[in-house]
C-alpha cells in the first residue's frame, strides 16, 4: 500500500453519482466560455469522465495520455512518466481539455499540461471529477471538492481495489479463515467501508470480488462460504 498507513478511509462510488460529477464539470466548462476541440483523457481513470464529457460539450475528438506513477490501490511510484504517448498532432493548433478522475497529489494532471504544452496546442484547460485537498494543483474546472482525504473507488476499478483492499484487510487480520461478514468487519474497521453504504454503492457485489480473488488464486475456498489466504 505504498506510503499509506495500514489503516486509512475509503469511499465507494457508484455510476450515477459520478456522471453528476461529469455533468458539474461540463457546465462549468460551458460557463467558462470554453469550447475545447479535443479533450485528452488520463489513463486509465480519466476515460469515463472524458467520454461522458465529449457527450456533453458535442465533441467527437477523444484521445488518451497515460501518466503512470500508481501501481495498484494507494500505491504511491516515484516521478510520473508518459506511457503510450499521444498520436503526432493531436493536439496541434486545437484547444485542448485534459480530464482526469481525481487531483491527488495534482502531479498527474500537472505532468500531462506540461506534456500537452509542449506540442503547440492553442490553450489548455485542466479539469478533474473530484479534488483532494492534498493536491498541490488547482485545475481550471472540478467536479467536487474533498475536504478529507479518502481513497476513492471508483466504479471503473472497483474490482481491482476491492481485491487490493480485502487481501490486504485478511493478511493483516489474525485468522485462517474469512467469511464474508468477517470481510465486511475488516474493511470496516481498517478502511471506514459501512456495509450498508456499500451494498448502497455497490449492490451484491463483495461475493463478485470473493469469487474473482478465488480464480485469481489471490485465496482459495475453504468450505461453508469462508475462505484463506494462501
Amino acid at each position: 500500500m505504498g506510503d499509506l498507513p495500514e489503516e486509512f478511509p475509503c469511499t465507494i462510488t457508484n455510476w450515477e453519482y459520478i456522471y453528476g460529477l461529469c455533468r458539474t464539470v461540463s457546465d462549468d466548462v460551458k460557463a467558462d466560455d470554453f469550447e475545447p476541440d479535443v479533450v485528452v483523457a488520463l489513463a486509465r481513470g480519466g476515460w469515463f469522465a472524458g467520454r461522458t464529457l465529449c457527450d456533453f460539450l458535442g465533441l467527437d475528438d477523444l484521445t488518451s495520455l497515460k501518466i503512470e506513477h500508481y501501481v495498484g490501490t494507494a500505491a504511491k511510484g516515484d516521478e510520473p512518466e508518459v506511457r503510450y504517448p499521444m498520436p503526432e498532432g493531436s493536439v496541434e493548433g486545437k484547444d485542448v481539455l485534459i480530464v482526469d478522475d481525481i487531483a491527488d497529489t495534482g502531479q498527474s494532471i500537472a505532468h500531462a499540461s506540461e506534456y500537452v504544452n509542449d506540442r503547440n496546442p492553442n490553450a489548455v484547460r485542466t479539469a478533474t471529477l473530484q479534488l483532494l485537498q492534498t493536491s498541490e494543483v488547482e485545475p481550471d474546472f472540478v467536479g467536487e471538492r474533498l475536504e478529507e482525504w479518502a481513497w476513492v473507488v471508483y466504479p471503473w476499478n472497483f474490482i481491482e481495489d476491492m481485491i487490493d483492499l480485502t487481501e490486504s484487510v485478511m493478511e493483516k487480520a489474525e485468522a485462517e479463515q474469512f467469511s464474508e461478514g468477517d470481510v465486511r468487519s475488516l474493511l470496516r474497521a481498517y478502511h471506514e467501508i459501512d456495509p450498508i453504504e456499500m451494498e448502497i454503492a455497490q449492490p451484491d457485489r463483495l461475493e463478485e470480488v470473493l469469487t474473482e480473488m478465488e480464480r485469481r488464486d489471490v485465496i482459495e475456498y475453504a468450505g461453508e462460504d469462508c475462505w484463506t489466504v494462501p
